[in-house]
């Protein structure tokens, strides 16, 4: 074959995308029979399934020799050296990035067509790196049940990782956050597909592509204690292979049903009944050598294939099996179920005369301190006449009214609701498909590339992101993504490899109302609302308003419809890799482009809030009372949508070197340099960026105080105070480009009999975090003056229309914003820990592992008063209720301004017993003994005051002190003396299972006191006694009665996360049966069962103490749902699956 042939082939097969190397490498030294070094013998690698030589080396002066880069597979090496029998060792399985040392290898003299062939048994200690990692094999991805087929939910087996999914039922998108390594938040989990880069870094959550679990090879997650050569995020690394083909044909047909008819009924569920799922995913695979003439034969081919296709059709339950609704007396405007024992307290905390739950006529509330309402002139038994009731009072009601009453029961304790069965139903439907090709262009070249596409659409009943109470406008999100990537690999010389790994990554997304829908069910006008919206022309779909009725389920606040995504990544990685002696040096870089559009999450129809307030000068004191009159406190529209273009560059150099200091000792040194680049906008919409430092308090606006329509518009002073545009003389995205990001890392791996049996390993290193792009430039771009979200206060919904900010006129907004000096987020890592051997195949991994996150992203609320600021007697009233005014950068509401300055810290003991699969059994036992602590949990999370930020330390939401966890696949035995039938019958079966146990993670007691500070954060008061509850059942989770509301102006006495919710008993155990049908083809069934033994697992209770009255705990009369238990994890459930192999 010629080398223009050679080239234009490679050219062909290479064009793609970036990021991982995935290669790994097989070491070992040869001696004579005397023990001396051998030197100048020939060592080869030889790919079994594709019966080619992989690799090729000679031994060094001092016998060594190193078969790299090499592909995730099995191997025989063989050895050859003239007056010595060859040695051959076959069926080395080698992982991922994997270092396996097969230590001395003993020649023999004698003639070499005396071959010694011995099957090996591939090491089960690492005795050659630090990396703290785990493989997860391909026998356990296809082999163990998994709850929605996704391989992630293998990963919960492994030491360190924790997860607070209610449900193993992974039929969702393909999401990455919903686990948490060695105690740092999910978002900084990172997912290569191949070596590519495969997150999404919108936010950090999410996949380009997910492929098939029949389409996966092995993964292997890295946890701790990377090299140098790992960057980008420094939580876990999941690296995933693809399947690669070999030089027989094979294939896979396989189908996998569920049905709520085979599973167990939830245990809250009072209709008896199951919730409706439906699941079926079918696929297959087929894989060989690909003929080429001149280049690729079926019988010495080159050229390998693998493809892939599988399909999902689904519908699942959501959510609970019922919904609280307002009862139908206060459709007709009849409050009086409202009523509660006891009577509103005064001034001086005294009993008068009005009872709990009184509504008042508009502008007759009297407050007392802190805003609380103390007394008014009452509506006789809560009931409103109709002819007080607004003209879009009948719309709002048109919406409540929609579910059929028919069916509902009481609420317990809730006299105004009603209990109505009901269950939202979420649709999945999924085409993912995945080729490869593999050219192996000699023992020095071989490259593949990767195809994947991945097209994805949910729809919910109830909307996407946000919803309604019931289906009113069912929402539908379409995300198709596509992967290409190009690897190519090099022997420059016996010492010198390269490996180029290019990348590109496309993802788009679209949110609107679901096909077919009737207008009629959710268009403003066809429901008869009269009022007219701020921006018409925001609103696409001409959707019914935002809004909440302040009983039960009655939340409609549904994501904007109409709303785009699209994302693109484009990488490079180039690494060298240099053998120097007992050195083994390595170099590389990373170039990394991201092209993402979207616009900021606008808020399509006018949102109204009816909440009480003292902004509100028609207030009755009631949420209910307020729709129905139409007074509302609070009204905000977007002034439309703008899709805006944000890019970021990133470059990353790193340099490693591997000594081995003898055979016992290794040592591994590494630094690498990060340059993560901001995310700026370019094109027609450009960001605006809101800087403190640029905040002139002498241009600061000033705020309409009179009453009326306007009440609260800037009359004054500067609306844009402080904001400054892309590209007017400051950097680009605004933020200072940091270029010293120095990750040094350092490890070392000890065999201290050198036997191969015993290492203790250990190392540590600093890394840093790509900043996800959600938080500071997609929201970012809706600051004003391009995006304009205008908060008009206290008027009637009756007289809202466009000409309210006619004519200029301008309301304090919103903003989002970011510390343009702030720190990469960084973690301090390290390890140390023992790997024994113990025989059978079995080795067991102890380790310490640690970790400290620093300069972490959070956000706070610059615009937050000092506790207790609006409480105080006459603040409120010397700005007429306008509580914008007292803010301290007037013109603006809330603040949410991102910093880098939250700290986290991880100590755990984690054990790991692995048995390769030997004598019929393989299988894993883990366990994690370890302590999560932190501020904040996740990248946009707020603190809930942040002038004292001692309060908001305390455990992680994700922290569970102790979980254990094995899974495992037994071949049964077989019975090789019955006759034919019999054998048909009694061999083949496979008993397979995954058992996990976790203690309960934490939970905050909250309340509903006002602080002051028009912020939130608060949580109860402790007052005494147990927290506890003398018997403890689902509906008395903890002992309410220990708290109570604080006073106004306070916080509560709790700390973050006080109460320990429930732990995880779930045991998933399958039963297979294999049948040889012809010689070549051979059928697989599958039962499989999740919570096989339907053990009920609390999850999620009520943590709120809202007393009616500060400084008092709840009642009987009073608690409502207080201290319940809201659901659970999910019941048994049953899952078919037919496997056909050939």
């Amino acid at each position: 074959m010629s080398v223009s042939t050679k080239t234009l082939v490679s050219v062909v097969v290479l064009a793609g995308l970036p990021v991982w190397a995935q290669t790994s490498s097989i070491l070992g030294a040869l001696n004579d029979p005397q023990g001396a070094a051998l030197p100048n013998a020939r060592v080869q690698a030889i790919d079994e399934s594709k019966q080619l030589v992989a690799r090729e080396a000679v031994t060094d002066s001092a016998g060594r020799f190193a078969l790299r880069p090499l592909l995730p597979g099995r191997y025989t090496v063989k050895v050859e050296a003239p007056g010595f029998r060859p040695l051959e060792r076959t069926a080395l399985v080698v992982d991922q990035n994997q270092v396996m040392d097969l230590g001395v290898l003993g020649m023999v003299l004698g003639q070499t067509a005396e071959a010694i062939t011995v099957e090996a048994q591939v090491p089960l200690v690492e005795t050659s790196t630090s990396n703290k990692s785990y493989v997860v094999t391909g026998r356990q991805v296809t082999q163990l049940a998994l709850n929605g087929r996704d391989f992630q939910s293998l990963i919960r087996t492994l030491p360190g990782i924790v997860s607070n999914d209610r449900s193993d039922f992974r039929l969702a998108f393909n999401n990455t956050d919903a686990f948490n390594v060695n105690g740092l938040r999910g978002s900084m989990n990172n997912v290569y597909l191949d070596g590519s880069i495969n997150t999404d870094v919108g936010a950090n959550d999410g996949q380009y592509t997910q492929i098939s679990l029949d389409a996966v090879g092995e993964f292997k997650v890295q946890t701790s204690t990377f090299n140098a050569e790992y960057g980008r995020n420094p939580g876990v690394l999941i690296a995933i292979n693809t399947k690669s083909g070999g030089k027989d044909f094979h294939g896979t047909l396989y189908e996998f049903l569920r049905n709520n008819a085979m599973d167990a009924r939830f245990p809250f569920d009072t209709t008896g009944t199951t919730q409706k799922l439906r699941f079926n995913q079918f696929g297959g695979n087929f894989s060989g050598p690909v003929p080429l003439p001149g280049i690729s034969s079926l019988r010495e081919p080159k050229i390998f294939f693998f493809f892939n296709y599988e399909g999902t059709r689904a519908t699942r339950p959501l959510g609970g099996t019922f919904i609280d609704i307002p009862h139908g007396d206060l459709l007709n405007g009849d409050l009086s179920r409202l009523y509660r024992p006891g009577f509103i307290l005064d001034a001086n905390n005294q009993p008068t005369q009005f009872r709990n739950g009184q509504i008042f006529r508009p502008g007759t509330v009297v407050r007392g301190p802190g805003g609380r309402i103390i007394g008014g002139d009452p509506y006789i038994n809560n009931i409103i006449p109709r002819a007080e009731w607004s003209a879009n009072a009948p719309a709002f009601l048109k919406l409540l009214a929609v579910p059929d009453r028919s069916t509902a029961s009481p609420t317990p304790n809730v006299p105004e609701q009603v209990r109505l069965p009901f269950q939202n139903s979420y649709g999945f439907r999924k085409n993912a498909e995945v080729l490869r090709v593999d050219y192996a262009v000699s023992p020095k070249a071989n490259f593949f590339f990767r195809w994947a596409d991945d097209s994805q659409r949910e729809t919910n009943l109830l909307g996407i992101f946000g919803s309604t109470p019931y289906p009113i406008a069912p929402q539908f999100r379409a995300k198709p993504g596509a992967s290409w990537s190009w690897n190519l690999v090099n022997v420059i010389s016996p010492t010198t490899t390269n490996e180029f790994i290019f990348t590109y990554n496309h993802l788009t997304q679209v949110v609107d109302i679901l096909e077919g829908t009737d207008p009629a069910r959710y268009d403003r006008e066809k429901l008869g609302f009269t009022f007219r919206e701020l921006y018409p022309d925001s609103n696409l779909r001409n959707k019914f308003p935002r809004f909440n009725c302040g009983i039960g389920s009655c939340n409609f606040s549904q994501f904007s419809s109409g709303w785009l995504s699209e994302g693109k990544t484009f990488a490079i990685t180039d690494n060298v890799t240099l053998n120097r002696g007992a050195h083994t040096f390595k170099f590389g870089g990373l170039w990394n482009r991201n092209d993402n559009g979207q616009q900021p999450a606008w808020t399509d129809a006018l949102s109204v809030n009816f909440g009480p307030s003292t902004e509100n000068p028609g207030d009755t004191g009631n949420t209910f009372a307020n729709m129905l009159l139409g007074n509302y406190t609070s009204i905000t529209q977007s002034n439309g949508r703008f899709y805006g273009d944000f890019r970021f560059y990133g470059y990353e150099l790193y340099g490693q070197d591997t000594w081995k200091v003898s055979r016992k000792l290794t040592f591994d040194f590494g630094l690498r340099w990060a340059y993560y680049g901001p995310t700026f906008t370019h094109g027609r919409f450009l960001q605006n960026y809101f800087d403190p430092a640029r905040y002139n308090p002498a241009q600061a606006a000033v705020l309409d105080l009179n009453p009326g329509l306007r009440q609260g518009s800037i009359i004054g002073g500067n609306p844009f105070n402080g904001l400054v545009e892309e590209g007017k003389g400051i950097p680009k995205g605004f933020a200072k480009h940091r270029y010293n990001n120095w990750g040094p890392r350092f490890g070392f791996a000890f065999d201290p009999t050198g036997s191969g049996r015993t290492s203790i390993r250990g190392g540590g290193g600093i890394f840093y975090e790509r900043i996800r792009q959600n938080v500071n430039n997609f929201d970012g771009l809706g600051n004003p003056p391009l995006v304009y979200n205008p908060t008009l206060y206290g008027a009637r919904i009756d007289q809202v229309s466009p000409a309210l900010i006619a004519g200029g006129t301008r309301f304090p907004v919103g903003l989002s914003a970011f510390d343009p000096a702030g720190q990469i987020p960084t973690i301090y890592s390290w390890s140390l820990g023992v790997q024994r051997e113990l025989g059978f195949q079995t080795a067991i991994d102890v380790s310490y592992v640690g970790n400290m996150g620093r300069y972490l992203q959070h956000r706070r609320d610059l615009n937050q008063l000092p506790l207790g600021t609006t409480t105080r007697p006459g603040v409120l009233t010397a700005v007429n209720g306008v509580a914008n005014a007292l803010r301290p950068y007037r013109g603006f509401t809330s603040v949410n301004f991102t910093e880098y300055g939250a700290i986290s810290n991880y100590n755990g003991l984690q054990a790991r017993v692995t048995r390769r699969f030997a004598r019929a059994l393989t299988g894993n036992l883990s366990y994690t003994w370890s302590k999560a602590m932190s501020e904040i949990d996740g990248d946009g999370t707020g603190l809930g005051y942040f002038m004292d930020r001692r309060r908001e330390y305390g455990p992680a939401g994700y922290d569970r002190t102790h979980v254990l966890t094995f899974d495992y696949v037994y071949e049964l035995p077989q019975f090789a003396k019955t006759n034919k039938a019999a054998k048909a019958v009694a061999n083949g079966w496979q008993l397979a299972g995954i058992t996990r146990f976790a203690t309960g993670n934490p939970a905050t007691i909250t309340s509903n006191a006002n602080p002051g500070t028009l912020g939130g954060g608060v949580r109860a008061n402790y007052t005494g006694g147990s927290v506890t509850p003398t018997t403890r059942d689902r509906f008395n989770y903890f002992n309410i009665f220990a708290f109570a509301r604080p006073l106004e102006g306070e916080l509560g006495n709790l700390g973050k996360n006080t109460l320990r919710l429930a732990g995880i008993n779930q045991w998933d155990i399958s039963l297979f049966k294999n049948t040889r049908i012809t010689e070549r083809v051979n059928a697989q069934l599958r039962i499989e069962t999740f919570n096989t033994f339907n053990h009920t697992q609390w999850g999620a209770v009520n943590t709120a103490i809202n007393a009616p009255n500060p400084g008092q705990p709840l009642t009987e009369a009073t608690r409502g749902s207080a201290g319940q238990v809201t659901d659970t994890r999910d019941p048994r459930t049953i899952q078919l699956g037919i496997k056909l192999l050939f």
